[in-house]
């Protein structure tokens, strides 16, 4: 989501739309833009959840008066439009949570009270928009569908170019097949499911790992946070998430972009809008997820797996302008 907002914000400046951008911390890669102006609400606490509840109350004080309001973060009154990554409800439902404490609780009345007063809310995927519906009871006609867009300045068959030095530079020895896991945290991401998994394979497979978190196993080549993602997508033969929750998963479009196909499990909200060819899915389990792993090697070892027309691919309107211009014909005249 912070990577959708930079996105949208930049989109928003080609377009010489003056803003002003409230948050908890700011971190603008190169110069920023004189249309953008940046209130930063520092943090009064050692603790996220305090500091987070404090701002989400507190943030739309420090709205330009007559600008209409966008709402990423769960702020409860006077954001003319809603933006949706995911639901708490539907997360908590995912990864098996029968009993919510007392910081659920207050996230999801937050959730719904943003829902309640917003003009209009817009959900990354139409998951979301049916967790929306389904958990908070707001009305369909009032929560649309846009799926977050991909830099493709950014990802792209150009990465491509650098391929081979980069396999050499990882150790990827000739016939062997470079499955790349991009996570923040194993344990939502599949981690457990994509190891058992691979427990069927020999050395052929190797799962390379980009994120801040080392995966400890013996079949895991840690790279660490990167950020040269699309070099990576490039180098690899296949990507995964095999996530108990994710709302969306760039992983699987920014993938495909850069020629590479992904394995997503069916909990990826992102499968309804990938091709089959593209993105082979899988229920969450080793049988399932050995049965993609085949059909991905058998079209390897054939020649057949990379995507030579990634755009045939992405069956909804990803481009980060054409994404801005969807999301401010929403808000209200």
């Amino acid at each position: 989501m912070e990577r959708y907002v930079l996105d949208l914000i930049g989109a928003c400046v080609r377009r010489e739309i003056k803003l002003r951008v409230i948050a908890r911390r700011v971190s603008w890669p190169g110069s920023r833009s004189s249309a953008v102006e940046f209130v930063v609400l520092r943090d009064r606490t050692p603790f996220s959840r305090l500091n987070n509840l404090r701002f989400e109350t507190i943030a739309t004080r420090h709205v330009r008066p007559g600008w209409p309001t966008v709402a990423i973060s769960r702020v409860p009154t006077g954001a003319d439009l809603s933006i949706v990554g995911g639901t708490h409800a539907g997360h908590l439902r995912d990864i098996g949570k029968t009993r919510s404490g007392l910081f659920d609780r207050l996230t999801i009345a937050r959730e719904q009270a943003m829902y309640n007063t917003a003009h209009a809310v817009i959900a990354h995927s139409e998951r979301v928009r049916q967790e929306i519906l389904r958990h908070y009871s707001i009305p369909a006609e009032k929560v649309v569908t846009l799926c977050p867009p991909v830099d493709t300045r950014q990802f792209g068959l150009a990465a491509r170019s650098e391929r081979e030095p980069v396999r050499r530079r990882l150790g990827i020895q000739a016939g062997q097949f470079l499955l790349l896991f991009p996570s923040n945290n194993h344990a939502l991401k599949g981690a457990e499911l994509i190891l058992a998994a691979l427990d069927g394979y020999d050395q052929r497979v190797v799962l390379v790992v980009a994120g801040k978190t080392p995966l400890a196993h013996p079949r895991v080549r840690n790279l660490g946070y990167c950020t040269d993602m699309p070099a990576l997508y490039a180098a690899a033969d296949a990507s995964i998430l095999a996530s108990r929750y994710e709302a969306f998963g760039l992983v699987g479009p920014e993938s495909i972009l850069c020629g590479t196909p992904v394995l997503l499990a069916e909990t990826v909200g992102a499968v309804d809008v990938l091709s089959p060819t593209a993105c082979l899915r899988f229920s969450r389990t080793v049988p399932s997820l050995r049965a993609v792993l085949d059909v991905a090697l058998a079209r390897f070892d054939a020649g057949t797996l990379a995507l030579a027309d990634p755009s045939a691919h992405i069956l909804y309107p990803y481009s980060v302008d054409d994404h801005r211009d969807a999301v401010l014909a929403h808000l209200p005249s």
